[in-house]
């Protein structure tokens, strides 16, 4: 972000409104997201360089700037870029229309409160805001700040945070730091390498946030890309480039399910409804049986030798494939579907029925 604040930055006259709100729209996402990490509780060791400080204040400076040229014209053109986090955005800009002063506090609260060693970053603040007030007169107010009472009340301010964590699970913050750390990778083959070795490592539980992410957050776009690699590789079946990776997936499903844990089965339906992975993951079982189904025998449920070797054992493809086409499955039609295009259909159901009563 340094570098494109430096080259690509400028407040001159001749500003249009559509190169206010393309800028705008690049700061105001990534200074949100800062934001969004130091609030959360597991970012207490965010740790933050004077140029990360600096490009935030720069960055604040330039939203300031650009609103007070262009107002609700530069929130509506701002808004238009985005599909995602237009309740962040336009809260942003309603608070900077309030009261600037205001926003200019809470960044440095958060600064302060938020990272490693927070504190330490008072006298670099207190610096800083002296070149700012030549241009916006509402960054005074850092030299009206009680730094004291901020580092005193911080514990107050941590108590009510911890309040508000609490509606968001470990899964829910550890997703979020995963999708993060994925995208800051700089080539799209180190973020599918680092996404396939996640699929190796993760449960499905957690997993299952990325499917929850709420399209208001600023890692909405982040989790949907991520999904439809996930979706992608799973599409891929057995003979794609990412089949360990996808088999370990399908296996982290099947241990989710059958852990034991009743209300698990729901929580998968009900991922299920994101059509885009149900067909993915019936596109993964389609791949498998059309496969090994020629190897199987119908009477002991059991490979012949030539059977090529899967990562997944038999009765995990059985338990999900009988998971998929039970009543209650939001994918039940689409999967039986596409089922019925097996050359051997018949010899699936008959292994399905006589191991029914194992699931039932």
């Amino acid at each position: 972000m340094e570098a494109y604040i430096r080259k690509e930055l400028s407040v001159s006259s001749d500003l249009t409104l559509e190169q206010a709100a393309t800028h705008s729209a690049k700061l105001l996402i990534w200074l949100l997201d800062c934001q969004d990490q130091m609030q959360m509780q597991q970012e207490k060791q965010l740790e933050l360089s004077y140029t990360d400080i600096e490009c935030m204040f720069k960055a604040t400076l330039y939203l300031h700037e650009c609103f007070a040229r262009h107002g609700d014209e530069l929130v509506e053109a701002v808004l238009m870029k985005f599909t995602f986090a237009q309740p962040a955005i336009r809260r942003y800009y309603e608070n900077c229309e309030r009261d600037r002063e205001q926003c200019i506090r809470e960044l440095c609260g958060q600064i302060i409160n938020g990272t490693h060693n927070g504190h330490t970053h008072a006298p670099l603040l207190y610096q800083m805001h002296k070149a700012y007030v030549d241009v916006q007169p509402s960054w005074g107010i850092i030299k009206e700040l009680n730094w004291s009472a901020n580092v005193e009340n911080k514990n107050k301010i941590e108590t009510l945070d911890v309040a508000t964590a609490t509606e968001l699970s470990v899964d829910v913050q550890q997703m979020r730091t995963l999708v993060r750390r994925i995208f800051r990778l700089a080539t799209l083959k180190d973020m599918r390498i680092a996404l396939e070795r996640s699929m190796h490592h993760i449960g499905y539980e957690m997993w299952l946030q990325l499917f929850r992410e709420p399209k208001e957050s600023i890692l909405y776009m982040r989790s949907y890309i991520l999904r439809h690699m996930i979706c992608d590789m799973l599409a891929e079946g057995l003979e794609g480039s990412s089949s360990a990776a996808s088999a370990r997936f399908v296996h982290n499903i099947y241990s989710f399910v059958a852990s034991g844990k009743s209300y698990n089965l729901s929580r998968l339906l009900r991922s299920l409804m994101h059509l885009r992975f149900a067909n993915a993951l019936a596109s993964y079982l389609h791949s498998y049986w059309t496969q090994q189904l020629p190897h199987l025998h119908v009477d002991d449920i059991e490979f012949t030798d030539e059977a090529p070797v899967v990562d997944l054992p038999l009765d995990e493809i059985l338990f999900l494939t009988n998971l998929l086409l039970m009543p209650k499955s939001p994918c039940r039609s689409q999967f039986y579907g596409e089922l019925r295009t097996l050359p051997l259909l018949n010899k699936l159901l008959e292994i399905l029925n006589k191991v029914a009563y194992v699931y039932s």
